[in-house]
């Protein structure tokens, strides 16, 4: 075998381990926050014990029941109830949890600690754009509704962005770290409100009742094609090769 067919049955090899040995997120968790202090310009999750400005990211904590999760949030050490943490939201750019609307780059959105089977590694979920909301610079959009004659108003929140299973615990998605995408859409309902009072309560500088937000988590896609594309690249060097040698 000549050292240029060597070489390219390495990179198919190498390849095929760095897909193999990756663990792409995939599925749906199903998300529960505790009480959520909201605010004009900030989202402080459970607990909610780090007034802005915050010269450090913060963040809060959520709880999902494997039982009710599918994929990758409902097998090995996700099965069953597991708690995870969440960054705090800031519409403030000299806030350390600052995520504009549209996009941005807000790392730790949603953070698993070891639940990829290794101590000190976690799941990553970089937050790349978050929805406008029913005010300018926040996240959450009031949708009012009425059932039985008693009216409700809900607050919503989406976000999107990439995860990865993060085995070293650096805080970078690697190319043997298959990046997926994901997103995320929470909710709270606060019964008895309109938008009108919601709206008097945050323009006046107040916070919303403190309340439970829940919602799904979902990650999708195909690995990196990058890798991908490697193998098909080495694949067709090794079908050039013989071909050659074939003519020869």
């Amino acid at each position: 075998m000549s050292m240029t067919l060597k070489a390219l049955v390495a990179a198919v090899a190498l390849a095929a381990t760095t897909i193999a040995s990756a663990t792409p997120i995939i599925g749906t968790a199903n998300l529960t926050f505790g009480l959520v202090r909201v605010t004009l310009g900030n989202i402080d999750w459970n607990p909610s014990l780090d007034p802005p400005p915050n010269a450090t990211p913060t963040f809060g904590d959520f709880f999902t029941n494997g039982v009710a999760n599918t994929g990758s949030y409902a097998s090995g050490t996700m099965a069953g109830l597991t708690q995870g943490d969440v960054h705090d939201l800031s519409g403030n750019p000299a806030d350390a949890n600052y995520m504009p609307i549209g996009a941005g780059n807000l790392a730790d959105m949603f953070k698993f600690d070891n639940h990829n089977g290794t101590t000190g590694s976690h799941w990553m979920f970089t937050a790349l754009s978050l929805s406008s909301g029913t005010f300018p610079g926040a996240p959450y959009l009031l949708t009012q509704s009425i059932s039985g004659g008693v009216v409700s108003t809900s607050a919503t929140l989406s976000v999107t962005g990439i995860s990865c299973d993060d085995t070293n615990n650096n805080n970078i998605c690697e190319a043997n770290e298959d990046k997926t995408n994901f997103v995320a859409i929470l909710s709270a309902q606060y019964p008895n409100k309109t938008i009108a009072d919601l709206t008097a309560v945050l323009l006046g500088g107040g916070a919303l009742d403190n309340n439970t937000w829940s919602g799904t988590l979902t990650s999708y896609g195909l690995p990196e094609p990058t890798s991908v594309g490697l193998v098909g690249l080495a694949l067709a060097g090794l079908g050039f090769a013989s071909r050659r040698r074939q003519a020869k």
